[in-house]
């Protein structure tokens, strides 16, 4: 291999790979805390020049017969929508056909051990060779490959689901020396055009390699002309990232094969590049994060983060009432936890904590989940997960095969699982969900995600809920804010004749569904009132507001109870004094209850006095009447006072209080 002075990427040999040791597709162990020491989230408009610096030019090809030319224009690398972009473009520059960017931190960061990270799609084409990279900071002192080289990612364009990672050394001599894995993305129909996370761990006498957290491959041993070892690995490393044109790794495809097999421009994305350190746990975890619940099938379903907590199992705490107190339900090892001992019409609340050797958190922030009486939901275009039953109910349209890309969904209350996002049904479709109960109401909960388009206006659709148009020109990217993010759209829908039907009309591209939620609602909380204060021995009347298709449920002070909407106690007593509460009922489901608080007081009591030939006369509250014998007729002689006189001119005279 010719290999210049500058610094250089050698394209690894596919045939001669030397594998020391391998543990492919594992899920990552549950280890020490990663603590998050740099990164570059490309959330702003330009490129951070305090992180970035660029190569120039073409460089005799980079030492591998590369055909661009590198240039720091954002012709060629940009940042928007919260991306990177590096953009290969067909023209004329610097005296070749390709420009593209190269990109690196050396001079301005480099780490030494630890997790590197980047989420990344890949383009797809002929001359296309990506790549996500490392390299020693003595390069400049020892050259290239004793500095040695770590290769998180590469790829080349023609592959549609495979990448690869390498690390370049020297012997002892000098002399170039490569450990190579080619990985297979393992989701049928998955694609490197999908955004995917590569990674290593690298310790002081191993390094891992990672793709979507999946434990690729182990390498412990390796050699070096610069040292013992563990060197070359034993010194900091700067990043890099490039979009290379042609070259040796492609297999020197020339430029009429590259213009043939390569649509231009193209370009790899970057959502993120976060560098973690190995903490040692030292004292109990930090409390979980983004504690999320969703239900269906009598089950409640929680998941949280608790990546860097420090955790290496989970307590599960559930109440009945918002703040505890609190009774554990489970443990786990992982993130998620399914808890099937609820009930239905109940509403519920959890918090989770996590647990080490050396004790355990404090509480996870609250989450509450109402359990339906009756839930039905359908993973669109997939097989069954969590409450998801496999795709169903429905006619029309096509199952597009599943995508591995990590869907974010921190804007959703209750989101579905992963997979859910990961599956659609498209085109023009229909779902019919029969055997409803036509008195109850449903809401609907509509699941998406855009996988394939990155851009506004590629996808618009209208959905219909019963013939009712709810969603109009509906763009998934438009409402969530980003390709590859979550949406979940609600509504209230009721079941005539026991059915649903949803209806999915394609405007541009294709309409699509990830998910479908049917869940009866609670029925509403009605209204309730009194006609209090009312006095003992009077009539207390009790009412709630009308709730279709509801029956009531009463109860209350001394036994008291009813199923009357507006129910009226005859003779109260003053110990019929406290709250009421009452719930409506609808398709055997029950509304949380509404309270009411009764007063009853005692019989007020008229004061009489004599002065100057006059009585006076005086009470609490009410109307005083007035009669000459106890029989009546009442007469009504004071209303708004509470006192007054009166000329004795009768033999005798009764006097009364009317009160509510």
């Amino acid at each position: 291999m010719n290999v210049t002075k500058q610094q250089t990427r050698s394209a690894p040999t596919l045939l001669l790979v030397a594998i020391t040791a391998a543990l492919c597709c594992l899920p990552q162990s549950i280890r020490a805390v990663w603590q998050l020491t740099w990164s570059d989230e490309f959330d702003g408009s330009a490129i951070d020049t305090t992180k970035w610096t660029f190569e120039n030019g073409n460089n005799n090809g980079w030492g591998n017969s590369e055909r661009e030319y590198y240039t720091s224009r954002t012709n060629n690398a940009f940042v928007s929508g919260g991306l990177l972009h590096i953009v290969a473009r067909q023209e004329s520059f610097g005296g070749f056909p390709y420009t593209s960017a190269r990109m690196k931190t050396q001079g301005l960061y480099s780490h030494k051990y630890g997790r590197f990270e980047w989420r990344a799609k890949l383009p797809q084409g002929v001359g296309f060779w990506p790549a996500l990279w490392m390299m020693g900071t003595n390069i400049a002192s020892v050259n290239w490959p004793a500095c040695g080289e770590i290769d998180v990612l590469e790829a080349q364009g023609s592959w549609t689901n495979q990448v690869q990672g390498t690390l370049h050394y020297s012997d002892s001599s000098n002399n170039h020396l490569q450990q190579t894995r080619l990985y297979t993305l393992p989701a049928r129909g998955d694609s490197t055009t999908n955004f995917h996370t590569y990674a290593v761990e690298w310790t002081t006498n191993s390094i891992k390699w990672l793709v979507d957290s999946n434990v690729i491959q182990t390498w412990t041993t390796w050699s070096s002309s610069t040292g013992p070892y563990p060197a070359p690995y034993d010194r900091p490393f700067f990043l890099l990232m490039n979009l290379a044109i042609g070259g040796q790794y492609l297999g020197y495809p020339t430029d009429s094969a590259i213009n043939a097999g390569t649509v231009f421009p193209g370009e790899m994305q970057v959502d993120y590049i976060r560098v973690y350190d190995d903490v040692p746990v030292s004292g109990p975890p930090n409390p979980p994060t983004s504690l999320n619940s969703s239900q269906g099938g009598g089950t409640v379903y929680l998941s949280w983060d608790g990546t860097g907590s420090g955790a290496l199992g989970y307590k599960i705490k559930r109440a009945t009432v918002p703040g505890g107190p609190y009774s554990q339900v489970g443990t786990a090892s992982g993130n998620t936890f399914a808890d099937s001992t609820v009930s239905p019409c109940s509403t519920y609340y959890y918090v989770v904590s996590g647990t080490n050797s050396f004790g355990e958190s404090t509480n996870s922030t609250e989450t509450s989940s109402i359990v339906s009486a009756f839930s039905l939901a359908v993973n669109s275009g997939g097989t069954a997960t969590n409450q998801f039953l496999t795709d169903a109910y429905v006619s029309g349209g096509t199952q597009a095969s599943p995508v591995t890309t990590t869907i974010d969904t921190t804007a959703v209350t209750a989101p579905a699982p992963q997979s859910v996002y990961q599956t659609e049904r498209f085109g023009n479709f229909t779902y019919t969900f029969s055997g409803l109960n036509s008195a109850a109401t449903y809401k609907v909960r509509l699941h998406f995600a855009e996988t394939y388009w990155t851009a506004t206006g590629q996808r618009r659709f209208n959905v219909l809920i019963n013939g009712t148009q709810v969603l109009n020109n509906f763009d998934i990217i438009t409402t969530a804010g980003a390709a590859n993010k979550a949406t979940v759209q609600e509504f209230t829908a009721s079941a005539p004749a026991g059915q649903i039907t949803i209806q999915y009309v394609t405007v541009t591209d294709n309409a699509k569904a990830s998910g479908i939620e049917i869940q009866q609602s609670l029925a509403p909380t009605p209204t309730a009132g009194n006609n209090g204060p009312v006095y003992e021995t009077g009539t207390l009347s009790l009412s709630a507001s009308a709730v279709p298709n509801a029956t009531y449920s009463w109860s209350g002070p001394n036994g008291f109870s009813s199923t009357a909407q507006n129910p009226t106690v005859a003779n109260v007593g003053t110990n019929a004094t406290g709250p009421y509460l009452v719930s409506a009922t609808v398709a055997g489901c029950p509304s949380p209850p509404a309270s009411t608080t009764v007063s009853v007081l005692p019989r007020p009591a008229i004061s009489l006095s004599l002065s100057n030939n006059m009585l006076n006369l005086s009470w609490p509250a009410g109307v005083l009447q007035a009669a000459s014998t106890p029989a009546g007729p009442w007469i009504d002689i004071s209303s708004g006072a509470f006192s007054t006189n009166i000329n004795p001119v009768l033999a005798q005279q009764f006097f009364r209080v009317r009160v509510p």
